[in-house]
């Protein structure tokens, strides 16, 4: 059943097969092979842990630079769900190395391929796991911010630090492969600047539509106090009110 599904919703990206011809005709069909074979695993691995926890993954999408793994879920998704999931990735690129090691002691695997797959599982490793949007490492700092900040300010913050953190790409050697990259994750922290006023609307909209609750409430002075994970009362006109009371009287769907 899961076999199935994972045939279904994983998809190669065009641009990847074109790459995989250019590095046949031009000798590098090895290392594009290994690559593509890391992280086939890397997204095997968060989407695996997606469906044991329940999580609706609707689809994964193989890359020539990595994988994108697609969550249909709503916003108000439990944080330590996520962050398992995301973790997942790493930790199955990581378990799939130590079995190549030991299929290397054992003769099964020469010492050339070995170290290319070490090499590259090395840096696909250190640039996932860099705290920017929307690589791993981005998405697990703007979870992790969630269960200590408001939903507002947690994904702020997760962009200030992308931004920063942008420059350290230039460590990687190869250049024109950096200049690539550091493109591509710009254009996604524009987009994630450009939809950030309206994350919060939306988390409040699934909770209202949904009837969504939490056990942990908080008390806020102000809606872009809200966190992920915990329903809130909040102070409205001298009184504190309830999340429920709060969609009621003062949060109103657009007319139709």
């Amino acid at each position: 059943m899961i076999i199935g599904r994972i045939l279904n919703n994983v998809h190669i990206d065009i641009t990847t097969y074109i790459i995989i011809l250019l590095s046949f005709l031009a000798g590098y069909f090895e290392l594009v092979f290994l690559t593509i074979l890391l992280i086939v695993v890397h997204e095997l691995g968060h989407y695996i842990s997606g469906f044991f926890l329940g999580l609706n993954v609707s689809e994964v999408r193989i890359f020539m630079f990595g994988g994108v793994t697609k969550l249909d879920e709503c916003l108000n998704v439990s944080i330590f769900r996520e962050i398992i999931m995301l973790l997942m990735g790493p930790i199955a690129q990581t378990l799939f190395m130590f079995i190549i090691y030991k299929l290397y002691l054992l003769g099964y695997v020469g010492l050339y391929t070995y170290e290319k797959l070490a090499f590259i599982n090395k840096v696909l490793l250190s640039f996932n796991l860099m705290p920017i949007l929307p690589l791993d490492g981005g998405k697990l700092l703007n979870n992790i911010l969630d269960l200590f900040l408001s939903y507002n300010n947690s994904h702020l913050l997760t962009i200030a630090i992308s931004i920063v953190t942008l420059p350290v790409l230039f460590i990687f050697d190869y250049k024109i492969f950096t200049i690539i990259i550091l493109l591509f994750l710009i254009l996604n922290i524009v987009d994630e600047i450009i939809i950030h006023k309206f994350r919060l609307n939306k988390l409040l909209l699934e909770r209202k539509l949904n009837n969504i609750s939490f056990k942990r409430v908080i008390n806020i002075n102000n809606i872009r106090e809200v966190k992920r994970n915990c329903s809130f009362n909040i102070k409205r006109n001298g009184m504190n009110i309830d999340e429920k009371t709060f969609y009621k009287n003062f949060f109103l769907l657009p007319s139709t």
